[in-house]
């Protein structure tokens, strides 16, 4: 089987982001049983190769000089015209980047293709590449936020959308009847032994577990504000309590999330945030005495994530929105017992008192009060420490996750080959 993945453009795929793990994690196990080649964009530095193969995953890199500054005259066009549409939902997205992709798929004969984000580039390498199988990842929830060309119709000629979890691909499915049939669910994933080496272990004796982890972006969607507010209430009760936050201040446009994914009333309470550095507002919103236990790690290497797991006692997540949840299946892999607020994602991942706490959002007290639950509790959090740990290696490995994925092409490839089948069978 010859299988090919449509990277975005204009991102490396060699990098720590979510989507980056995603790709390198499985094509890389693909790769033992399959011919697996990832196409992407070129940066236009020296030093990158336009091809190469990296842990037996072939590369394949196209510049987007041409797509960039269309695209920049494009912005500037919309902008004189006051046309608010994003740009990424046009069929002019980095076409020539999605055409020099489609022709290339034809003469590399792949069985089957994995677009990353993009319908219209699912849509134009089908177009170009009938006979070929199309599937469409949707790592998001763009598609049934945002109006894109055609977007139905285009659905209906990809063989298999999948999401990166339970909720988006019901809203998929809602959003999109007809294709219901063709939509499931592969999520992220982790590689569990990476974390049981810095694994934190919950014993029922230690009397006073009091550091807190919070790992995400800085940005007012990750509801980094409310988190703050609940632990001035932890740091009053607790002398003792300290929270750690890794990530870098990073702050998405404004419409790609916030406008798109949350409630009105929400989004509202979140402009004062877009004015100024949401970092600094932050910090200058802490109390004297919290902020002494408060340590903004910011950016981080994937790789050493681990260690600020191992040297935590409970995870603690106020974000007013998720795709997924990837620093949640961590901490629990880590052993960590997990606080999280009861967004959707967070609903599919965490079975309440079980496998951790949910509690209502964007609550400060809510939050509190579930920390100080398990700061009193020695026996809850090691139950909820082992169960979490239990699901998370049954669920969400990387093996898991990719031998499932192979099935799914066999199934879609299966499919085909029973269609032509049928056709050769009435043709005769």
């Amino acid at each position: 089987m010859k299988i090919a993945f449509v990277f975005p453009p204009m991102w490396t795929p060699h990098s720590d982001g979510s989507l980056q793990i995603w790709n390198r994690e499985v094509t890389t196990r693909l790769s033992k049983s399959c011919d697996v080649l990832v196409y992407a964009g070129h940066p236009g530095v020296s030093s990158v190769p336009l091809d190469d193969t990296v842990d037996g995953v072939q590369y394949r890199r196209y510049s987007t000089r041409w797509d960039n500054r269309f695209l920049k005259r494009l912005q500037s066009i919309h902008r004189t015209l006051g046309i608010r549409r994003p740009l990424y939902s046009t069929d002019l997205w980095y076409a020539f980047y999605a055409l020099k992709v489609a022709f290339d798929i034809r003469k590399q004969g792949c069985d089957l293709v994995h677009v990353y984000y993009y319908p219209q580039f699912a849509n134009l390498i089908k177009r170009l590449n009938p006979n070929l199988r199309v599937i469409l990842n949707n790592h998001g929830e763009s598609m049934y936020r945002v109006k894109y060309t055609n977007i139905k119709k285009r659905l209906g000629k990809i063989d298999l959308v999948v999401s990166c979890s339970d909720f988006i691909t019901k809203y998929t499915c809602d959003t999109f009847p007809e294709v219901a049939h063709r939509c499931t669910t592969v999520p992220m994933g982790l590689s569990p032994d990476r974390y049981s080496q810095h694994r934190h272990k919950v014993s029922p004796d230690d009397p006073s577990p009091r550091r807190l982890l919070s790992v995400s972006r800085i940005a007012p969607e990750k509801g980094i504000h409310v988190l703050l507010e609940a632990f001035e209430l932890i740091a009053r009760a607790d002398p003792h309590a300290t929270l750690t936050l890794v990530g870098p201040e990073w702050i998405a446009p404004r419409e790609d999330i916030v406008d798109l994914c949350l409630d009105k009333a929400v989004a509202a309470g979140l402009d004062p945030f877009y004015k100024g550095s949401y970092l600094l507002q932050l910090k200058q919103k802490l109390s004297p005495e919290a902020a002494k236990r408060v340590t903004f790690a910011g950016l981080v290497a994937h790789s050493d994530v681990p260690a600020y797991y191992a040297n935590s006692d409970i995870y603690v997540s106020a974000t007013l929105h998720e795709s997924f949840g990837m620093s949640v299946i961590e901490a629990m892999a880590a052993g960590l017992p997990v606080v999280a607020p009861r967004v959707k994602a967070f609903e599919d991942l965490i079975s309440d008192g079980r496998t951790g706490l949910l509690v209502e959002e964007i609550n400060p007290s809510a939050i509190a009060a579930a920390v100080l639950k398990l700061f009193k509790n020695p026996e809850l959090r090691k139950s909820i420490s082992c169960a979490g740990r239990e699901m998370v290696c049954a669920q969400f490995s990387w093996d898991t996750i990719s031998s499932s994925l192979l099935q799914l092409y066999r199934e879609v490839l299966g499919a085909q080959r029973a269609s032509l089948d049928c056709a050769e069978c009435v043709r005769e």
